[in-house]
């Protein structure tokens, strides 16, 4: 993959900019520099072993590509015989070394055929030779495309980047991606040899969507296999166990007992996971435990719960994709992954399971309060939806006209500032998440009372849901939540939303 550049020089009509740019002649002609070096001043000594190359280079080209080299060549960092400079880096591949070079001469990067393996070592020698640009646009290429990849080595890659500071956007990434789906790393073989603080920076966290007993579980499962002592001891047969065994288990622990939420703990689940290895515990603390579950009265400096997890019965959305909309109802921000009340999301209606009929949907979620849509787009996989309070209310048409019925029971508006429509983009890349509020609240539901059967429709055409089919188009909303008009729908579930 080549980094962007213009093929040719700006067009004939902006010649009065008086700049032109020739950036892929200026790239071949360094690309032939850097392959007929033979006026080079450097030589660059790279790999060990049997797996070593060396690479001619210009003093002059890398000193203006890299603070790197330029410290490195007027710091006496390198060997200087001849008037040419020797230095040697034993720690960086010669085909990660390779890809460095040809971008430094070049301007290019070349990530065909490289596995995420070779591209996150890449990372790190950018990291290392201080080129902020390659730092940058990889931890993005990694994001946007090997997410599969970086869910199934989260270890791999928070050992080689915990301490990179800048690979921050990439941990973050890694960290809130483990957070929303913590099973992705706990249930990883990999996990028992998660670095300590690497692990104490993931329970630290509020936003870590876990029950508090089975982070216990998974904390106590590490703590073990931490402990050379314990090799060969099961927390299933603790009768195998002595004092020692309980002492050494503690020392390992101590540095996370402090961030566990052991008052959110259930009684029950107290008893039968924890108080079987109490000693791990201060003294102190298992008295509190024991005082709270009596009197219910925690102690002053207790940590608050940690982020309220919504189960969501759901094959479109996780636990997460909840919090954010709930959030939302609340007019909270796009991105915020905390929630501190209670929120409950009631499946009404599932479209494969139900059946598509306008007349079924309508009969699952008729007068059941507030509501929130959720669809899987069949065209792109995008998530998108709506979120009506008032719920969905279609009277039944008045077959002898109004009567006694005011004009505005009968009118098919409802007026509401709480609706709203949403894309969760793919479900994956939450900052991409869209929310679209009623700018016309009087304008916000249209339910008409004309027809038993008519769509679910959000303003007049923003989001309408009719069987397997809908459509988007921009009146009463603040945006569009999909780039195209129409669109057929995979699945679809209804929730009657409701705060506990």
């Amino acid at each position: 993959m080549a980094l962007p550049s213009s093929s040719t020089a700006e067009p004939v009509e902006s010649y009065s900019k008086m700049i032109f740019e020739f950036y892929p002649r200026l790239s071949q002609n360094f690309s032939q520099l850097l392959d007929d070096a033979d006026d080079f001043n450097v030589i660059i000594k790279i790999g060990e072993n049997s797996n070593t190359k060396e690479f001619r280079a210009h003093s002059i080209v890398l000193r203006a590509r890299s603070s790197y080299f330029k410290r490195a060549l007027s710091q006496d960092w390198a060997i200087k015989e001849n008037n040419v400079f020797t230095f040697a880096k034993p720690n960086i591949s010669p085909l990660i070394f390779e890809t460095i070079i040809r971008y430094i001469y070049t301007g290019t990067l070349d990530l065909k055929e490289r596995d995420a393996s070779d591209i996150l070592n890449l990372l790190v020698t950018s990291d290392e030779l201080l080129i902020d640009e390659l730092v940058t646009f990889i931890q993005e290429y990694l994001i946007e495309n090997q997410t599969e990849w970086l869910k199934n080595n989260f270890v791999e890659i928070l050992h080689t980047i915990f301490k990179l500071e800048s690979c921050k956007r990439l941990l973050d990434y890694c960290l809130e991606s483990i957070c929303e789906n913590p099973e992705s790393l706990l249930n990883s073989p990999e996990f028992p040899t998660l670095e300590k603080n690497i692990l104490l920076e993931l329970i630290k966290r509020d936003d870590l969507l876990i029950n508090e007993i089975e982070l216990w579980n998974n904390i106590i499962k590490w703590g073990i296999a931490q402990t050379s002592e314990l090799n060969e001891k099961n927390i299933t047969d603790l009768d195998k166990w002595n004092k020692e065994d309980f002492l050494v288990l503690k020392s390992t622990l101590d540095p996370f007992i402090s961030h566990i939420r052991f008052f959110n703990i259930s009684s029950i689940d107290f008893h039968n996971k924890i108080r079987p290895i109490r000693k791990v515990l201060p003294k102190t603390l298992f008295e509190d435990i024991l005082s709270f579950y009596l009197t219910g009265i925690q102690p002053e400096n207790s940590l608050s719960p940690r982020n309220v997890i919504i189960n969501v019965d759901s094959i479109i959305i996780k636990p997460i994709h909840a919090i954010i909309l709930a959030n939302w109802t609340q007019r909270k921000d796009a991105y915020t992954r905390v929630l501190k009340n209670k929120y409950n999301f009631l499946l009404i209606y599932r479209g494969n399971r139900d059946g598509f009929g306008i007349n079924t949907m309508r009969n699952k979620c008729n007068n059941q309060g507030a509501c929130i849509t959720i669809i899987k787009v069949k065209e792109n996989g995008t998530i998108i939806g709506g979120y009506n309070p008032l719920g969905w209310k279609l009277k039944n048409p008045n077959p002898f006209g109004f009567g006694n019925m005011s004009v505005s029971d009968n009118s098919p508006w409802k007026s509401t500032s709480k609706s709203f429509i949403f894309s969760l983009n793919n479900g994956k890349d939450l900052k991409k998440a869209k929310v679209s509020r009623v700018i016309n609240r009087d304008r916000a539901i249209y339910e008409s009372n004309e027809y038993t059967d008519a769509p679910l429709d959000f303003g007049n055409g923003d989001l309408v849901i009719s069987g397997t089919k809908g459509s988007c188009k921009k009146n009463y909303y603040e945006s569009n939540i999909l780039d195209t008009g129409d669109f057929s729908i995979e699945e679809m579930e209804i929730f009657r939303f409701y705060q506990s």
